[in-house]
């Protein structure tokens, strides 16, 4: 009640103040009070508040407002990776495409590849990272993320980097390029647009018993990957795995269609940031530890 009373007061104070709106919008969905969502996330148009609105129209079940905004909207969110993950979702549970032209099926450019492929002793060089990161200052459980029962770098790990990261930088590099070849013939705008310049920010993961990351996106990035540097024994069906989907924190289908991976040591994944994923929890008292990373679009240079 308090906050719902100091938002009030914000926007009064200035009418169009996106933070506010972004923040009581969102208070008022998650007590479903929608048409209240609705209202504040249309009093502003940014690339927030337009992905947020379309998520309250499915709330209130306006599936054909949410066809109409889309494709009204198709030029201004071409780059939107929020959009185009909601867009991806309501396509598949609606059977019927959007007008987004960002990535329609992102689960069709998952790509799978190995450290062995690029060096001739991978489990080597592995441990070489793993002593590398342990000068890295780590953050239990931060803040708006969604790592759980683990730690997290926050600092950009390919940013000047040093020894065996460098190295590691520079295979990624190189993989991105393969990536690009595989996928260069396809007409959206995920490959059409693919950013020039191999700008790329990078953070590890150690997750610990029971550890996990929900279900995200990376809505700074354009393209996302993940490198596995230690990984845990599957104990139970799936402990460990890294399950892609286009189910949301707010919107979900129980037949939305899902992929799950075990991954393998020296794993490489590449995947379109508007592809949902997460981590299944694992209990065994073994560290899971990887890289991930983003490919960010033209003129981003940190991390959303």
């Amino acid at each position: 009640e308090e906050a719902e009373i100091n938002y009030k007061k914000a926007i009064e104070l200035k009418p169009n103040y996106a933070n506010a709106l972004i923040s009581r919008g969102q208070f008022f969905f998650e007590n479903s009070k929608f048409e209240a969502s609705l209202r504040d996330f249309d009093t502003i148009s940014t690339v927030d508040s337009r992905s947020r609105a379309l998520v309250s129209l499915y709330a209130l079940g306006k599936i054909d407002e949410i066809y109409n905004r889309i494709e009204a909207n198709s030029e201004l969110d071409d780059e939107n990776i929020s959009v185009a993950a909601f867009s991806s979702f309501i396509a598949a549970k609606e059977g019927k495409d959007t007008a987004n032209k960002f990535c329609k099926n992102p689960m069709d450019f998952i790509h799978f590849s190995n450290l062995s492929s690029h060096l001739k002793n991978s489990n080597s060089f592995i441990n070489e990272v793993i002593e590398e990161l342990h000068n890295v200052k780590t953050i239990w459980e931060p803040t708006n993320k969604t790592t759980y029962k683990g730690f997290q770098s926050m600092s950009n790990l390919f940013e000047n980097p040093l020894g065996k990261l460098s190295n590691l930088k520079s295979i990624i590099t190189d993989e991105l390029d393969l990536y690009y070849l595989k996928f260069k013939n396809e007409s959206c705008s995920y490959i059409k647009k693919w950013p020039s310049k191999k700008n790329l920010f990078a953070w590890h993961v150690i997750l610990k018993n029971q550890g996990y990351q929900d279900a995200h996106i990376h809505s700074g990035g354009w393209l996302s990957g993940v490198i596995y540097l230690k990984l845990v024994p599957a104990l139970e069906k799936n402990e460990g795995a890294i399950e892609f989907g286009l189910n949301g924190e707010f919107y979900s289908d129980v037949n939305s269609p899902k992929v799950i991976y075990q991954p393998k040591l020296g794993d490489i994944i590449l995947f379109p940031s508007s592809l949902h994923h997460k981590t299944i929890p694992f209990s065994t008292d073994t560290d899971r530890i990887s890289i991930a990373f983003d490919l960010m679009p033209k003129g981003v240079l940190y991390q959303q």
